[in-house]
């Protein structure tokens, strides 16, 4: 009975020592785990849209290399570019108690984000419409480059104003330029995204067969005149292709690639270039294939930090031995702007640093963060032979 006693003692103290020491360790790993910052990655990695994915995932992951931090863990996940897929995965994040996340890329991938409130995400998308509200569009979105312009313009002083886009899939953002009221327009145009009809609906924009008629007729008048004045007009008036002035100064286009070239080519067909009006258009990601076309010479548009962008394209190109794509810049920015909300918070994220009225200043340049937005203060650049300068 003696001997029973004392085992049973021995057992008692065995396990309170025991579950004092799994208390212990239990402590010091909830505190361990307070440091550690966990961010999840929705991002298309496989599919239609891994290439792009890939690239975001790398610039995360380089961004992590910069920071040295070995606190930060990422758990990247395959949206596989679809809202389901992305839905699915995040509610994951959720069960795993994440609750911050880079992505999703797409838009339409937000669909039933709205619905999972312990998670922030942080998205990749420029589309500003019916984001969810534990969601912020941390592309370079169309609020972000009308400001730039509007104070550019205010800067120039220019009035007369003409909006240009096409009648395609970018009237979200021809929509967006015009809704805003920030820049007052002196006329709006549709044009067709036919790249033979869009000359000729240039030219009625510009006059351009009545301002040529104007010149014919000048000429057939000073042909039958001996006057020397006469004779000299007549000399410049043969070197030309029309005849009075335009009545407007600017003109911005919202549009890209070879549509936005064959826009620009017509306007130049049209007797109408860059020395008389200025020309401008929507962020471009500094599209070095318009270094070849005369008619994009002197295009303004706004966009992010160039010579940062230049950095980080060089530093990704060495870490991976490829070219980044031309966002995946804003998936670094973001995950440093995770890291400093973090580390300025005693080593704990809430979703409320987020939107510091200070701001923030990433490779992209400096931003801030409102109703759901990430506001960039862009620079403009303009092309100018084999380069893009900054002008403001």
């Amino acid at each position: 009975m003696k001997k029973l006693i004392i085992f049973l003692i021995l057992t008692y103290l065995l396990f309170t020592i025991n579950s004092t020491a799994i208390n212990e360790n239990s402590n010091e790993n909830n505190l361990e785990n307070e440091k550690v910052l966990k961010i999840g990655v929705l991002l298309p990695l496989s599919g239609e849209f891994q290439d792009i994915g890939e690239s975001f995932l790398k610039a995360i992951q380089l961004a992590l290399y910069d920071i040295s931090n070995e606190n930060i863990k990422i758990f990247p996940k395959d949206s596989k570019g679809n809202a389901l897929n992305t839905y699915e995965s995040a509610k994951e994040f959720e069960e795993r108690g994440i609750n911050i996340v880079i992505g999703p890329i797409f838009h339409e991938s937000l669909e039933r984000l709205g619905e999972i409130n312990k998670i922030t995400f942080i998205s990749l998308t420029n589309k500003t419409e019916k984001i969810p509200k534990n969601a912020i569009a941390f592309g370079i979105n169309i609020d972000s480059q009308i400001n730039a312009l509007k104070k550019y313009f205010n800067e120039i002083k220019i009035s007369k104003t003409l909006l240009l886009s096409p009648k395609s899939e970018f009237i979200y953002q021809s929509q967006s330029v015009a809704k805003k009221d920030i820049l007052k327009f002196y006329r709006t145009y549709s044009y067709d995204t036919n790249p033979k009809k869009i000359t000729g609906e240039i030219e009625k924009i510009t006059k351009y067969r009545e301002r040529k008629k104007d010149l014919e007729r000048r000429i057939k008048i000073l042909e039958k005149s001996d006057l020397l004045k006469d004779k000299n007009e007549l000399k410049k008036l043969e070197q030309m292709h029309t005849l009075g002035k335009i009545n407007f100064d600017s003109v911005v286009v919202v549009d890209f690639g070879e549509r936005l070239k064959s826009v620009l080519s017509s306007f130049m067909f049209s007797d109408v270039t860059s020395n008389e009006v200025n020309f401008f258009t929507i962020n471009q990601w500094f599209d070095e294939t318009f270094f070849s076309e005369n008619a994009m010479q002197n295009l303004h548009f706004p966009s992010i930090d160039f010579d940062n962008l230049k950095k980080f394209n060089k530093k990704f190109s060495n870490k991976f031995n490829e070219k980044p794509h031309k966002v995946s810049i804003l998936a670094y920015d973001a995950l440093g702007l995770i890291y400093y909300c973090w580390s300025n918070n005693n080593f704990q994220f809430k979703q409320e640093q987020l939107y510091n009225k200070k701001g923030f200043k990433g490779l992209q340049g400096e931003f801030y963060i409102e109703d759901n937005l990430s506001k960039q203060k862009l620079k403009i650049y303009k092309v100018s032979k084999e380069e893009f300068i900054k002008v403001y």
